[in-house]
């Protein structure tokens, strides 16, 4: 995305741009038709092997955007505990653990945790996302994140307020840059 002004309007809805958190972000796809189709799969009916492709097909599109030496490592955007348990598996962590294999980045997902169960977005008006994820995310040890470039992976980008979120508190704790891809977005710019 290299419009800020339509990113903050279409998907922070009007949120002050020095309250943006990341410095880019990355959108493989747009969120309709197959790859909606996919994601749901993937995510809800249990279809784990497709984090193969997603990865494979993030990494092709990021390699065209941006020299990845750039980054220092690779979080994935985290499950809180209870909901991973349910799920059985973090849908975002599956793609950067690939994804960091591929371009020989590593992995730190584990320095990011979401310390309180939150409702799901795509359940809640957009007005409520904001406030469902506020302080929902903790570092676990700044010293590993101070000064690093850091890739955040999701799988899906609505309104932009969890990748904010996680973005804001690895900045806060010293990352130097953080740039946020998802394999789709809801809405084009």
């Amino acid at each position: 995305i290299t419009d800020y002004g339509a990113f903050v309007e279409k998907f922070l809805h009007g949120t002050d741009t020095l309250s943006i958190w990341f410095d880019r972000v990355f959108c493989i796809c747009e969120y309709k038709g197959i790859i909606k189709e996919s994601i749901i799969r993937y995510k809800y009916f249990g279809k784990t092997y497709y984090y193969r492709t997603f990865a494979v097909l993030m990494a092709n599109k990021l390699k065209e955007m941006i020299n990845m030496s750039e980054f220092d490592i690779i979080i994935s955007v985290p499950l809180h505990k209870q909901r991973e348990r349910k799920r059985g598996y973090n849908q975002s962590f599956l793609i950067s653990s690939k994804l960091g294999k591929i371009m020989d980045i590593p992995d730190k997902s584990r320095l990011l945790i979401r310390e309180r169960y939150t409702d799901t977005q795509s359940l809640l008006h957009k007005n409520e996302r904001y406030l469902n994820v506020k302080n929902a995310f903790s570092v676990t040890n700044q010293n590993e994140v101070q000064g690093k470039s850091i890739l955040l992976v999701d799988d899906v980008l609505t309104t932009g307020y969890t990748l904010n979120e996680c973005s804001k508190v690895l900045k806060e704790s010293g990352a130097g840059k953080v740039y946020a891809a998802v394999i789709a977005a809801a809405l084009h710019i």
